[in-house]
């Protein structure tokens, strides 16, 4: 998630700094980028195995029904900073959804539709809770800043061992990709929590956290 500018060319809300990719071989949409992909050869050494590919496929839908509910939750937040930060978020979403398909690609295996039902749930939770009628526009933040914070942590529980396995295996391509999703989950969780305690401006946040990830002093 480097510093940029977030400006909506409907002429929308601005901020002087957006939340994107924080690793260098990534664009604003979360997805590796061609110039600075390092590139497996040939076919991976080491068999893929069923398990493995299962839980890229559970990410990958995990990953897309985020988008979805980020884009919902996005609508229903007060917090201009929380806004801003899930609408970030959101482009990232699509570009690891993007990012699985081409791992899948790269090991030249076919992605495997499986449902992650604990994001589901998750979701699910999150829906109700904004659907009750007295829910204040305090209160729905309060409920998407804790559906976010679980979700993340999901999320950065499950590439952890991903990025493990694709290191053991020597697959640099499919581990350099895996990790750019795994620190930018990781990033989004800190903001999300910043955002959620109030401390500091977005700006200020975002230079903080972004550069003690830059100098690996991160959680």
């Amino acid at each position: 998630m480097d510093k940029k500018t977030v400006e909506k060319a409907s002429g929308e809300r601005e901020t002087k700094a957006e939340i994107g990719a924080i690793n260098k071989g990534s664009d604003s949409d979360g997805h590796t980028t061609q110039a600075n992909q390092t590139t497996s050869t040939g076919s991976p050494k080491t068999p893929v195995s069923d398990a493995l590919l299962e839980k890229l496929g559970e990410m990958h839908d995990a990953e897309e029904q985020l988008a979805t509910a980020l884009f919902l939750l996005e609508k229903a937040a007060k917090s201009e900073d929380l806004k801003t930060l899930l609408n970030v978020h959101l482009k990232e979403t699509k570009g690891h959804a993007r990012s699985l398909e081409e791992i899948a690609a790269t090991l030249r295996k076919e992605l495997p539709k499986k449902k992650c039902q604990p994001v589901r749930d998750m979701i699910t939770d999150a829906e109700k809770e904004l659907a009750k009628s007295l829910v204040t526009s305090t209160e729905r933040d309060a409920v998407i800043f804790a559906a976010g914070k679980k979700a993340e942590k999901f999320e950065i529980d499950a590439y952890t061992p991903l990025c493990a396995t694709a290191e053991q295996n020597n697959w640099t391509h499919e581990h350099a990709v895996l990790t750019s999703i795994l620190n930018q989950e990781k990033l989004a969780s800190e903001l999300l929590a910043g955002v959620e305690e109030g401390k500091e401006p977005l700006n200020k946040l975002i230079e903080r956290v972004s550069l003690a990830h830059a100098k690996g002093d991160a959680k």
